[in-house]
């Protein structure tokens, strides 16, 4: 494989790990206030988080989101990945599959066929970069799915990250968008669309929904952030590294797309991921009309520092304080929780009349699916 790639996924990792690169944005959760029941009608024991996703019932309604792939000292990473979304039967994405197309060699297609080796029973999601579909041909997408046995495809947008990429590649024109077109027609998987940490706007989620387009990942501003990590890759005399600091907060916080891409996609599936990394961040998020969470960050840190028993412990106090955060609203399941009762401040209001969102429209019909 390309020695850049290489140094880039293992850089990505590094940094990721050891500077403080999110997460953010407790003060928006704290204005998502849910209500407390004293009364809860349901038992503790018996609040049922299970979910349909891409032909599969999860145990849970999380993924683990895309993180690594295509470097061969990286391997573990990804074997560790998938017994554990096999073992709480959950989602797993994978990382980009690029580095399959510059080398398709046994040795970096088995850092990725290997999660399908380990998780035979839970969805297995490719990946690919938008802007690197004009590049493609159809046969090189079916490659990508058929050698990993994808459930479902995710093209990643991530027009930030490759701005302060030192190999960035910028291009995210319509060319891209009629290649997705194209093998959209031709894939017998669902495509999701998602962001990598700056958020989905309602005007990106309708140029997709338009298109056929039923899955978003809403990849909010709130968690793992790729200007500081992009930007620490730069050189220190450039002018990208200098101006990376106005860029810092740039993008839109994880609860309010997913409430613009709701706004938009009433039919289909939304995740919430971005900093999403307690069970109560979890739950306000179902409630605000997400379908399943999303994360990536604290599974890594935990599996890479600490070892894999860490990473289940955390999944087991994630879904804990999740099922707790849903006894005390009186939800017995994940339908039930999109229809408790939320408060949201003012400053979230004014952002959603300010976006043409109509809050009582969006609170009352569209977080449970029903067209605005």
């Amino acid at each position: 494989m390309d020695q850049n790639i290489t140094n880039r996924k293992i850089q990505h990792l590094e940094i990721a790990l050891n500077i403080d690169v999110g997460e953010r944005c407790n003060e928006i959760y704290s204005g998502i206030k849910l209500i407390h029941q004293a009364f809860p009608n349901c038992d503790l024991e018996k609040i049922d988080l299970r979910t349909r996703f891409v032909g599969y019932e999860l145990q849970y309604p999380i993924m683990i989101t895309g993180i690594t792939g295509g470097v061969p000292e990286l391997k573990g990473i990804n074997e560790k990945l998938a017994l554990l979304a096999s073992k709480h039967r959950i989602a797993l994405g994978l990382g980009s599959q690029r580095p399959m197309l510059i080398n398709r060699n046994g040795e970096i297609v088995e850092t990725y066929r290997v999660a399908r080796k380990l998780a035979r029973d839970v969805p297995l999601i490719g990946n690919i970069g938008f802007n690197t579909l004009q590049d493609l041909s159809l046969i090189d997408i079916e490659f990508l799915i058929d050698i990993i046995e994808a459930d479902a495809l995710a093209i990643h947008l991530n027009p930030t990250q490759e701005v302060f990429q030192p190999e960035g590649d910028t291009r995210f024109g319509s060319r891209s968008l009629d290649k997705l077109i194209e093998i959209s027609e031709h894939l017998d998987i669902p495509i999701i669309v998602k962001e990598v940490g700056n958020g989905l706007s309602m005007e990106t989620v309708k140029v997709f929904y338009d298109i056929g387009i039923r899955i978003f990942d809403v990849a909010g501003s709130c968690g793992t952030n790729w200007v500081i990590i992009e930007s620490n890759r730069l050189k220190h005399n450039s002018v990208r590294r200098d101006i990376a600091g106005l860029f810092i907060d740039w993008g839109i916080p994880t609860p309010l797309s997913v409430i613009e891409t709701r706004w938009v996609n009433t039919d289909g599936i939304v995740i919430a991921s971005g900093g999403v990394w307690d069970g109560l961040k979890a739950v306000k998020n179902i409630v605000l009309g997400s379908d399943l969470v999303g994360l990536a960050r604290p599974v890594l840190e935990r599996i890479v520092n600490r070892g894999l028993e860490e990473a289940n412990l955390f999944i087991e106090k994630f879904v804990e304080s999740m099922k707790i955060a849903m006894f005390m609203i009186g939800a017995k399941n994940l339908e039930d929780a999109r229809r408790k009762p939320v408060v949201l401040d003012n400053r979230i209001i004014s952002y959603l009349e300010q976006r043409g969102i109509d809050y009582k429209t969006y609170i009352e019909r569209v977080r449970f699916g029903i067209s605005n």
